[in-house]
């Protein structure tokens, strides 16, 4: 408040404090001090940044609006001991000095310890089938090509003896399976390995995820060009499942498939089928709007007509790839998958980097094509 309306205010309550009558000398004493008082508190309020409504008029500070009001006219002329004065809405403005929280950091942030990481595909192929080991970089085995079966009496009309028996006849070949390298590798700064206590366990775990995830494939569909393996969908390590049978449900197909294999002696111990697959036949009913496949309020471990599913995304929508795994064919480990960290790869010395590598060395051999039968639904 300038210093002119300061005396303003005091000169306003000179001359109210003249005007009262001489009998109310008392009375006078104790106004003189609630206006000195309201005096302060208006200079104070002003101070803080309060100004006058924007709707009143020009020039009207806070100080002339209390002192014109009726209100406090008519305390002073002794109707009571105290009044009520109520601001307009806009006197009181916030000041451009606030605290608020808008672009400021007034305090820490929380902060969710670890890494969300992306989710993991379980790696579920290889489980299918079983693994050994090698200390070859070449893996080879002797396959049964064709067994002519003649098997029967001893028997040259009309003779049954001194004559000669049947003869049958067995061909094989000579398969090999080369031991191939899977790895993928991702450079990090020293500075952050030695900063970031997860880090190094974060990367471990994500390389070797993403290695299993290429296993699975190579083992179930790599084609066998290149450096890639030749895996059990790849040409000649199949047949075809049945063809289907119109009426049949994906239920029945597999059966069949089953059916299939049980006539070339070999039974079904694992049905690989993409999860969207595998959902559809759960959700196969009966007449009366049961579930074929359990209820879906129990606990009940995958399995189609006693056999094993593995729902995987390894498999695309739509096909299936039923197998006697255990004697259709087999992992051979020549290094089994390991993580290391070079300090002196390449320029990494001078630049504080480190190379994470992922590396895994394996051979599979598919002894049986016709134990895996392949479809679509």
């Amino acid at each position: 408040m300038l210093a002119s309306e300061k005396a303003e205010v005091r000169h306003l309550m000179e001359e109210v404090l003249k005007g009262l009558n001489s009998n109310f000398s008392e009375y006078t004493e104790r106004t003189s001090e609630k206006m000195a008082e309201l005096g302060d508190r208006l200079v104070s309020l002003e101070q803080k940044g309060l100004k006058a409504p924007a709707h009143g008029k020009t020039g009207d500070s806070l100080s002339d609006y209390v002192l014109k009001s009726d209100n406090l006219k008519s305390m002073l002329s002794g109707n009571g001991k105290s009044c009520r004065i109520d601001l307009p809405a806009g006197m009181l403005s916030a000041s451009k000095a606030a605290i608020v929280t808008d672009g400021q950091v007034l305090s820490p942030a929380m902060r969710v310890p670890g890494i969300v990481a992306n989710p993991m595909r379980m790696a579920r192929v290889r489980d299918l089938l079983p693994v050994g080991t090698t200390a070859n970089n070449l893996v080879e085995f002797t396959r049964e090509n064709v067994f002519t079966n003649n098997a029967g009496p001893q028997y040259a009309s009309p003779a049954t003896e001194n004559v000669v028996k049947p003869e049958s006849g067995i061909t094989f070949t000579l398969e090999e399976a080369p031991v191939r390298t899977l790895a993928h590798w991702i450079p990090v700064s020293k500075q952050v390995l030695a900063d970031s206590q997860q880090m190094a366990s974060y990367l471990n775990t994500r390389l070797m995820h993403g290695l299993k995830v290429k296993e699975d494939l190579q083992i179930l569909s790599g084609d066998g060009t290149g450096a890639n393996l030749k895996g059990i969908l790849a040409t000649g390590q199949h047949v075809a499942a049945p063809t289907y049978v119109s009426g049949d449900t994906r239920l029945d197909t597999i059966l069949r498939v089953f059916a299939a294999l049980a006539e070339d002696e070999m039974l079904a111990d694992g049905v690989l089928v993409h999860p969207q697959d595998w959902a559809t036949m759960q959700l196969t009913k009966d007449d009366n709007g049961q579930y074929l496949l359990g209820s879906p309020g129990s606990a009940t471990v995958p399995n189609i007509w006693g056999v094993p599913v593995v729902a995987s995304t390894a498999i695309d929508e739509g096909e299936f790839c039923v197998g006697s795994f255990a004697m259709g064919a087999q992992v051979w480990d020549r290094e089994q998958a390991s993580i290391q960290i070079s300090y002196e790869d390449g320029n990494n010395f001078v630049k504080n980097m480190a190379t994470v590598l992922c590396e895994e060395r394996l051979a599979l051999t598919v002894y049986r094509p016709k134990a895996f039968r392949v479809g679509s639904f």
